[in-house]
């Protein structure tokens, strides 16, 4: 009797959690398991599920680059399904769609997937069929926040329609940030346009939770709820404890709402926000693909992957057996951040809860329960465990030492105005170079600042960025502060700096530390010739470094401002001390 092949299968975005918790369900199911990433050395790589390990170019920064590769290596390996992970891949994926019709795509159809994908459409969907959602408009032009200037409620989440984001130089993963006055609005949506329309949404207070499904043809055969318990960052973002909760009514008919009228095939988890009180619930997206929390299901006993390989292969979904309430789950890399975060404090409490003492401690004391299990962490799988937590151990050692070197090169610079050593260098310079990252903000201020007053003295001022885009206007929040103090910015052009800029350069003022290891690896020679110039202020509530406020409320850039402005004073009294000699 001839003995059945096993399934291969090939799954994407191998560098993402989730991605090891489908190799290990699906080689249970005796598959053959490849992984693919654009990274050179994925957790995954250690897995005993793992058959072999590819890499593949960006899908965000060469998306046309990542879909041939797929192309050409499922033509030399066959495969039963291929299952993308995350939005990296689907998105560039579901825009070449035609290029792979030999291809079995764990995906749903494109119109649904457009819906979920959108998040301006999945909310014209559920306001449709009735599921509850919170006030929300769609901005595309940042004059459209003229007109909603007496209507809008603050605190608003802004959250761009599309998670992956195109503009000039590329695609970009973007993030939900939050504002609370217009003038943070304003910043906050100049960012996000440049991708694409915006999401203004009213913050709904309220615990995270997920209704994890699989469906067909819109039918939901299976579904599983989790509740988020801790949150990195604290304000919002992915999970890093969660725990496994029955389904409540109420969620699940708006799930099933949703998946029938988009005629859903595949798995999909449909977040809310959840007021514990009053049960009030608002939709916040649908992931169209697997989640972040996906261990939890499957240590739970929804196994996903396998409901999916069912259903894929054999066009139904196998029954499965309920699964397992309060069942605890971490990702152990990211909940050390979210303990982090609490200790630090400083969270913005108008969007965030903050935990209690007793919060942290029984999160801690849930190491120990007898139901909680960790994302990567197996006793069934053990490298990957423990080469996650070497990992965690040797960031942690890198940290300490990063943090111990940068002291210490705090306070050389801070030493150097203080004994003169800046001043002799302005002292002795025919030219002056301010460098930051985008030349747009920082820099470009302290270039305008410096330069009028310079012309008298022999200096030649400029200023420069990394960012490889020249030509752009300065910002215009900043230029609008800096022309309220008689500053005018309007000529500023970005310059990308160059290796020949340094070396011309008899002074180079640099905003951030990082900035500093930017220009002497461009250049090792230069590094006796380049200074913060934040540090020129023994004050302990000013940093040595001047924060970027690109994007940030308006105070940020007024703080901003004021950094420059004395930096910039004492530039001026020993320029003013050389021309008067």
């Amino acid at each position: 009797m001839e003995q059945k092949q096993k399934p291969r299968v090939l799954v994407l975005d191998a560098d993402m959690v989730p991605a090891l918790t489908i190799s290990r369900s699906l080689s249970h199911r005796n598959c053959v398991v490849d992984v693919a990433s654009d990274t050179i050395n994925p957790l995954i790589r250690y897995s005993n599920s793992v058959n072999a390990v590819f890499q593949y170019p960006d899908p965000l920064a060469v998306p046309e680059l990542f879909v041939q590769w797929l192309l050409e290596h499922t033509r030399n390996t066959y495969y039963d399904l291929v299952i993308p992970v995350t939005e990296r891949s689907l998105v560039a994926l579901s825009e070449h769609r035609g290029l792979l019709s030999h291809i079995r795509l764990a995906m749903p159809g494109p119109a649904c997937l457009e819906v979920a994908l959108d998040k301006a459409k999945t909310l014209a969907l559920a306001a449709e069929i009735g599921v509850p959602l919170p006030h929300s408009i769609t901005v595309s032009r940042l004059d459209e926040l003229v007109d909603l200037r007496q209507s809008l409620k603050f605190p608003l989440v802004l959250k761009p329609v599309r998670s992956i984001g195109s503009a000039t130089g590329g695609s970009s993963q973007l993030q939900v940030s939050y504002a609370f006055d217009m003038a943070e609005l304003e910043s906050g949506c100049a960012r996000v346009l440049q991708f694409g329309p915006v999401l203004l949404q009213e913050f709904f207070s309220g615990i995270g939770v997920g209704v994890e499904l699989i469906a067909r043809h819109g039918k939901v055969h299976y579904a599983f709820q989790h509740q988020r318990l801790h949150e990195v960052p604290l304000t919002g973002g992915g999970s890093s404890l969660r725990k496994s909760e029955p389904v409540m009514q109420p969620l699940l008919e708006a799930a099933e709402r949703l998946m029938a009228a988009l005629d859903w095939t595949g798995v999909a988890m449909v977040e809310f926000k959840l007021d514990p009180q009053s049960h009030k619930f608002c939709l916040m997206e649908i992931n169209g693909r697997f989640w972040g929390s996906l261990p939890l299901a499957v240590a739970a006993g929804a196994d996903f992957p396998s409901m999916l390989l069912d259903l894929e292969l054999g066009g139904e979904v196998s029954p499965s057996r309920p699964y397992r309430n309060n069942i605890y789950c971490r990702l152990l890399s990211r909940d050390i951040h979210w303990y982090e975060a609490v200790l630090r404090g400083g969270v913005d409490k108008r969007i965030a809860h903050v935990p209690t003492g007793w919060e942290v401690f029984k999160g801690l004391g849930l190491f120990f329960h007898f139901r909680h299990r960790f994302d990567v962490q197996s006793i069934k799988d053990p490298v990957p465990g423990f080469v996650d937590a070497g990992r965690v151990l040797k960031s942690y050692f890198h940290r300490t030492l990063a943090l111990s070197r940068e002291k210490a090169f705090f306070s050389r610079q801070r030493r150097a105005w203080r004994k003169g050593v800046v001043a002799a260098a302005v002292a002795n310079a025919g030219s002056m170079l301010f460098v930051c990252y985008g030349n747009i903000n920082r820099s470009a201020l302290a270039d305008v600042m410096v330069r009028a007053y310079a012309e008298d003295s022999g200096i030649s001022v400029t200023s420069a960025g990394f960012h490889q885009q020249d030509g752009r206007p300065a910002d215009v929040v900043m230029a609008d502060v800096a022309a309220q103090f008689g500053v005018d910015m309007r000529a500023m052009r970005s310059v990308c700096v160059t290796t020949q800029m340094l070396h011309d350069s008899d002074i180079i003022f640099v905003m951030e530390k990082s900035h500093y290891d930017r220009v002497c690896a461009m250049d090792s020679s230069i590094a006796d010739k380049v200074y913060l110039l934040g540090a020129h202020s023994n004050a302990a509530e000013w940093p040595a470094e001047i924060a970027d406020p690109y994007g940030r409320a308006r105070t940020d850039y007024l703080a901003c401002y004021e950094r420059i402005a004395e930096a910039v004073d004492n530039i001026k009294s020993v320029i003013a001390v050389r021309v008067n000699d």
